[in-house]
């Protein structure tokens, strides 16, 4: 019997239900497929193992992940942000009883620091961690990635959330492609974000849900949308629904507070009281200066919710401006006006278009291509998937 093991810096736990929550819904779904994978979550600090929802989740720091590996015979270990101290175990092991490997790569581990430079300008001191730390933390591990796609003695594939992702952002910072490679997406979780046929007038309900920690959410465009949008003559025929919290969500909101048709909810909206949000709404509004993939953007496409973004990073590889979604240019105020406004006088195309998203992204990121996918790497079959295959 093969035995699966997944290395992780994070799971969801009672006391942290949304600490890496995708991770689980993985777990879970193989499960169904018949595949059990224990987990352990790397850590340096000494914790009990814990439970949640069916799964025991073990904590330890690189040398008992060492330990664990050397008494346990996995056939498979499975990565998901890793770094050098989490594949610490797999250097201890003799070449001969290493196990086959599977690096997912999803974002701020395989790509520079700098990709995100505008999160750090407003703080000289910040600035000056981030330089300080590119010596001991960021060269480091592109060495360390760069190390582990060109061995030959490790039986190692690796997957990219985007293919934009890996072309734009990783291969450029690594310097090299790996010999195996798959391009396969976070799942979009069409069972729980529902696709529900809008009405036309559903074009006039816009909701914004995204974090207010840093400006690569660019929530700031948001704001100033709905101000250039206060100037149109069908201004108050329109509801927006703001939902987020960080340290940016008073000073960015704040010049929003004087619109009675703007609504600003403070705090973080668990998961499953997304889909209600989605509901009573006809588009998503959701700029981004930074995504491999924009999974908040794939949800609320599955929910039938017309996306207004940006065409960034791996965001054009799930939407297609005009048929499933609305793309401006990056930090394009002016062609983010002009979309909402094409949406308010086209409710027809807006129809169809939130029809078109849904079965679009089901069909590209929903639960059951995408782990039919990655079953198939694990279990390490090459009959179903090519080389790059998304």
């Amino acid at each position: 019997m093969r035995k699966y093991l997944m290395i992780c810096n994070a799971y969801p736990t009672l006391e942290n239900l949304y600490s890496n929550s995708f991770l689980h819904r993985r777990v879970k779904a193989y499960q169904q497929e018949g595949l059990h994978v224990d987990i352990v979550v790397i850590t340096t600090k000494v914790l009990k193992d814990k439970y949640y929802d069916g799964v025991q989740i073990k904590y330890m720091d690189e040398y008992q992940i060492a330990s664990f590996l050397k008494a346990n015979d996995y056939s498979t270990v499975l990565f998901h942000f890793i770094n050098k101290k989490m594949f610490h175990g797999i250097e201890q092991l003799s070449e001969e009883k290493r196990p086959y490997i599977v690096v997912w790569l999803h974002g701020f581990e395989a790509e520079a620091w700098h990709r995100r430079y505008y999160n750090f300008l407003e703080n000289i001191n910040q600035l000056d961690n981030m330089l300080e730390r590119k010596d001991t933390v960021f060269e480091p591990q592109r060495e360390f990635l760069r190390d582990i796609m060109t061995r030959e003695d490790l039986n190692i594939t690796f997957i990219y959330v985007s293919r934009r992702f890996k072309e734009l952002y990783v291969d450029p910072y690594v310097g090299v492609v790996p010999e195996k490679y798959y391009i396969i997406h976070n799942i979009i979780d069409n069972e729980l974000f529902k696709y529900q046929k809008k009405s036309s007038d559903d074009r006039f309900k816009i909701c914004s849900i995204r974090p207010f920690t840093a400006k690569n959410y660019a929530n700031d465009l948001t704001v100033e949308v709905i101000k250039k949008l206060s100037r149109k003559k069908y201004f108050k025929k329109l509801e927006f629904n703001i939902y987020g919290d960080g340290k940016l969500f008073n000073v960015l909101t704040n010049p929003l507070k004087t619109f009675e048709n703007v609504h600003l909810h403070k705090g973080f909206v668990k998961q499953d009281d997304i889909p209600e949000i989605h509901r009573g709404h006809g588009i998503y509004l959701g700029p981004s200066r930074h995504d491999s993939q924009g999974v908040s953007l794939g949800e609320a496409m599955s929910s039938g919710l017309v996306p207004v973004t940006n065409a960034i990073g791996g965001i054009p590889e799930f939407i297609t401006h005009k048929e499933t979604g609305m793309l401006a240019p990056r930090d394009d105020v002016e062609a983010m006006v002009e979309h909402l406004e094409y949406l308010y006088k086209h409710p027809r195309k807006f129809k169809k278009i939130s029809e078109q998203a849904s079965k679009s992204i089901k069909q590209q990121a929903g639960i059951d291509t995408v782990i039919s996918k990655e079953v198939e790497v694990i279990t390490n079959g090459r009959s179903k998937l090519e080389k790059g295959l998304s």
